[in-house]
């Protein structure tokens, strides 16, 4: 069993930490392969100031609200704290009063909730320039009351706060919190394809960024931000398929003739011949990956020359392909190097007990760029008040 453990008292560490263990539990950060830099660096490009941990936009205006409450009250830094948790918990019933049943941050917790919105927003107000002030949640804290207005913690033009938010409220903006917020996007990522879609007042619902019908409108630039997307999407895809497969043999080997691991591995034969049609249709000569490298490479995620000699090879090797790639040595050995080389002796290929504590399906989700969570958004800005 691993642990993940720290020793400190400084709330930066530890929120940094939070964010960490937040992304473990993150449907698209089921990882097997190791390209989260790229698909991060991607995500951020297209969509800054979202994480998939976000539920609704409007929490991008309640954390500074409550923020600036608990600010203004007397006594220590650590007391200031205690009084934005307190709030932040009576935010959950006021929105539960309010009639929300979904996005509401600790519905289920309530008073011992662990994690809350403000660790949750707080570096995408920093991103977004809703939060001017660089430093933790408890360095803010220990600024003095006043410091507002001396130094301007917040963005200027920052909505006040509802009268009576913390009593009952919902969702739903206001028309000058929206004009603030799309305010904020145009102000700090002026050509970003979240920006451009906001800017066209779009709400429409599809099942990734790629499948838009509006996709053709976008400027350049996010057109070939989005065609990346598409393309490490399938490629990462396919490999995720046939790594489920090779772990769905070696199971199958173990528990014999008959058992349920070989219709799971003839299920997943099945999904890779779908996915190589699909690859078919894609102009896969187009992918430009010395573009892909300089465009990521320029936002905080780091590629390290092992992932980009992965992605490279794969890619390579499923278009030399003609056949099944499924029995392919190649494809084969490119999978099962890069899993060992990134869990060394805990590879599933190596050792035992890990594989024997396989699931049966992991990684196998479309990458899915943020799009539901941004979608979700798009649709909080459209129906303002």
């Amino acid at each position: 069993m691993s642990f993940l453990a720290w020793i400190d008292f400084d709330q930066s560490d530890r929120e940094r930490t939070h964010r960490i263990m937040d992304l473990f539990a993150e449907e698209e950060a089921r990882d097997e392969l190791g390209v989260s830099a790229v698909r991060d660096g991607l995500s951020d490009l297209m969509f800054p100031g979202t994480s998939t941990i976000q539920t609704r936009l409007r929490y991008m205006l309640f954390v500074p609200w409550i923020y600036r409450q608990a600010h203004r009250h007397p006594g220590s830094g650590l007391a200031r704290a205690e009084v934005a948790r307190s709030l932040e918990i009576r935010l959950i019933e006021a929105l539960i009063a309010g009639g929300e049943k979904t996005g509401v941050i600790g519905s289920v917790a309530k008073g011992a909730l662990k994690r809350f919105p403000s660790d949750v927003y707080w570096a995408g107000l920093g991103v977004l320039g809703i939060r001017r002030f660089h430093g933790s949640r408890s360095a803010y804290f220990d600024l003095q009351p006043g410091a507002e207005e001396n130094i301007g913690l917040w963005s200027a033009g920052l909505p006040d706060e509802q009268l009576g938010f913390l009593d009952a409220t919902t969702f739903r903006l206001t028309r000058d919190e929206t004009g603030f917020l799309i305010d904020r996007l145009h102000q700090v990522a002026p050509q970003s394809l979240f920006r451009e879609l906001v800017g066209s007042g779009d709400s429409v619902r599809c099942t990734s960024i790629w499948t838009h019908p509006m996709r053709a409108t976008w400027t350049e630039d996010n057109q070939i931000l989005v065609q990346h997307a598409e393309f490490l999407a399938c490629m990462v895809l396919g490999a995720s398929l046939l790594y489920n497969l090779m772990l769905s043999e070696l199971m199958s080997e173990r528990a014999g003739e008959g058992s349920a691991w070989q219709d799971r591995s003839d299920d997943y034969r099945s999904r890779i011949k779908d996915w190589q049609r699909e690859l078919e249709q894609l102009p896969l000569q187009d992918w430009r990956l010395e573009d892909l490298w300089r465009r990521v490479g320029a936002t905080a995620h780091r590629v390290t020359p092992l992932t980009r000699r992965f992605i490279v090879e794969w890619l390579e090797t499923t278009r030399q392909t003609r056949s099944s790639i499924c029995d392919d040595p190649d494809a084969r050995r490119i999978i099962e190097r890069r899993e060992r080389t990134l869990k060394g002796a805990k590879s599933r290929f190596a050792n035992t007990a890990a594989l024997s504590r396989w699931s049966g399906s992991s990684g196998t989700q479309v990458i899915g760029f943020r799009w539901d969570l941004v979608s979700s958004h798009l649709k909080d800005l459209t129906n303002a008040e």
